[in-house]
């Protein structure tokens, strides 16, 4: 972690996490992120970073970006309201994190959307894993 990472407020954090994961930014993302973090949202859950991250990365073929609207910060508690912008049919699909923070790094996260636009974006990832993996095979 760097020292700029050490001196940010929850807000600034919360952030900086939803631009790494909009830019793909995996580097990045983990030194955001306790080693530990636990991760809870409708489709999955995960209890390390590493896995999160490994997770994540299969939104790359569908995120274009995320659209922060508000954001609500109670002491080592932010609540990040975005859209999260695909190239899908389903388009934009609003997201809320509930992300905390404990010694200076991203300890949790609560990841709360609507299910049914998501399966539009969930049927694609797969056609577009299932075509990648055909043209290398």
């Amino acid at each position: 972690m760097t020292q700029e990472t050490k001196t940010r407020d929850p807000r600034t954090l919360a952030l900086a996490y939803v631009d790494a994961l909009a830019a793909q930014n995996y580097a990045a993302l983990e030194a955001l992120l306790a080693p530990e973090l636990r991760f809870r949202g409708p489709a999955m859950s995960r209890s390390t970073a590493a896995d999160f991250i490994a997770a994540v990365k299969r939104l790359g073929v569908i995120h274009l970006r995320s659209e922060v609207k508000r954001v609500f910060v109670d002491g080592q508690d932010v609540c990040v309201i975005y859209d999260f912008v695909t190239d899908t049919e389903a388009g934009t699909v609003p997201m809320i994190e509930w992300v905390t923070v404990a010694q200076d790094r991203i300890a949790s996260i609560t990841l709360y959307y609507d299910r049914l636009p998501w399966q539009t974006v969930t049927a694609e990832m797969m056609a577009r894993g299932a075509r990648t993996a055909a043209a290398s095979a």
